[in-house]
């Protein structure tokens, strides 16, 4: 009865630090201002489709529909548009605790949903809108459905479905979904060999069938093999971030090993294959990618401090103290208490000791420009109404679009890739890759406001120098919060006005 008092007060605990702070609607990030834009279209035409036809098919889908029922209780904002993932933080707290309970004890769960209830990274992901904290909960909970299916002798399709519900789901929030189908059924194959023999031709049809829905993903992670090595960056991010947790797992991991194949091989996976698609198979290295993975480094440190507890309490049946004894129950209670203080002291500043209204990306990393989007174009919108005739320039397409509407960005100013299109296929802006083409539009148009960033590589050489001679600087911001561990900054310049 305690262990579940304890789960409902973490779980309490767990949504109010997810959601304090959260209704001050402090701008969106980059990716997530694309979330809201198809959001507010499902709104207003009934479907995730721009006005100029376009949509991302089933990528992000289920994240789509699921902020816009939250917009249309709550209403079209930053606090509606994050809420799903809100819930999603919280349904997690519990997903660990029931595979930690599942795999070890109650104990192991309720420490490991303890840390994912408490960290920094678990409550700022539950406040994005993002997909990254449903991946999270559909991969442990995927895990736990292959767990059943494989202790169970018969096949057993209520666990089987529900493991292919969770992958679904967690691919229609994210390509990165399709890991969880590999790690699944790559688990079941090694022990439940028996099976795919029985169902051969029945996998390799449910097989055709994924392969074909998610192709463009498969492609394209197959396309990047060899190309791709981030490992270094998130080695760093364990290391010189979260290294009493890293060393913990690694000791749990090792004891896994000598006692218990099958849950070793159950926990590295995730691990292992998240890790490699993140580092091997992922263009740019950011933390959210590797992400949903992180809880299993939770339960193997959550494993490992159980088991240190028991081996110190193993030594001593009793112990005296002021002349009686207290049982070894109480006594590993109180060691693994003491474990778990001394644990959390030595990340101290990974954990939300109390709850904030804000919670940086960059706190681990230096990955996201936080910077204040929608005073920015509040700004720029404001300019835009009192010089008609302007045009607008910018090297984001989905921030205009987001905060001004669809079709108010003229023109994109990107370095050229390897395929050079006339036209922005989202904002239907045209696209300007040199400082040349970008001088004309100057030339050719009496009034103008340019919004440009220091985070984005792909500047055209010399816009930046040219802006700083040649044009009026109306406004820079390079913060969003008070406090931040890195400074990004943004520039809006005009000419004409």
């Amino acid at each position: 009865m305690r262990f579940k008092l304890f789960l409902l007060l973490l779980i309490i605990f767990g949504f109010f630090y997810r959601l304090y702070g959260l209704s001050e609607n402090y701008s969106f990030w980059t990716d997530e201002d694309h979330v809201a834009i198809f959001v507010r279209a499902i709104l207003e035409r009934g479907k995730p489709v721009l006005a100029n036809g376009y949509s991302t098919g089933i990528y992000q889908w289920l994240q789509y529909w699921l902020s816009a029922i939250s917009a249309k209780f709550f209403g079209i904002n930053e606090f509606a548009i994050r809420f799903p993932s809100v819930i999603f933080g919280v349904l997690t707290i519990l997903a660990v605790y029931l595979l930690g309970k599942e795999l070890f004890n109650k104990n192991v769960g309720l420490i490991s949903a303890f840390l994912t209830a408490f960290l920094k990274i678990e409550i700022l992901w539950s406040r994005q809108a993002r997909p990254y904290q449903a991946l999270q909960f559909f991969f442990i909970l995927g895990v736990w459905f292959v767990y059943k299916l494989a202790k169970e002798e018969k096949f057993n399709w209520r666990y089987f479905l529900g493991f292919l519900a969770c992958g679904a789901l967690a691919s229609l929030m994210h390509g990165l979904g399709l890991v969880l189908f590999f790690n699944g059924f790559f688990y079941l194959f090694l022990f439940r060999l028996s099976w795919f023999k029985k169902w051969f031709f029945g996998g390799g049809l449910l097989f055709l069938i994924f392969g074909y829905v998610f192709k463009t993903q498969i492609f394209s992670v197959i396309s990047s093999l060899g190309k791709i090595n981030n490992l270094f960056y998130y080695r760093v991010f364990l290391t010189h971030n979260y290294l009493p947790l890293v060393i913990l797992a690694l000791i749990g991991w090792v004891t896994l090993f000598l006692k218990n194949k099958k849950i070793f091989l159950l926990l590295s996976l995730p691990l292992i294959v998240q890790g490699f698609a993140a580092s091997f198979l992922l263009g740019q290295p950011f933390i959210r990618y590797f992400y949903p993975a992180f809880p299993f480094l939770i339960l193997l440190s959550a494993a490992s401090l159980v088991e240190i507890s028991q081996s110190i309490t193993s030594k001593f049946r009793s112990l005296p103290i002021g002349g009686e004894h207290i049982s070894s129950r109480l006594a590993g209670h109180i060691s693994l208490f003491l474990l778990l203080c001394f644990f959390v002291f030595s990340m101290a500043n990974k954990f939300a000791l109390a709850p904030k209204s804000s919670y940086s990306l960059n706190e681990d990393m230096q990955e996201i420009p936080e910077v204040d989007w929608k005073r920015i174009y509040g700004f720029v919108d404001q300019k835009l109404k009192q010089n008609p005739g302007s045009v607008l320039v910018s090297n984001w397409m989905d921030l205009p679009v987001w905060y001004l509407g669809e079709g108010k960005l003229n023109f994109l100013i990107r370095k050229p890739g390897s395929i050079r299109g006339k036209q922005d296929p989202f904002s239907s802006a045209k696209m300007v890759y040199l400082l040349e083409e970008f001088k004309k539009i100057v030339k050719e148009n009496k009034k103008g406001v340019l919004v440009i960033d220091s985070w984005d590589n792909q500047i055209p050489e010399g816009v930046l120098e040219y802006c700083q001679t040649s044009l009026k600087k109306e406004l820079e911001i390079d913060r969003l919060y008070p406090v931040q561990p890195r400074y990004w900054t943004v520039w809006v310049y005009s000419w004409g006005i």
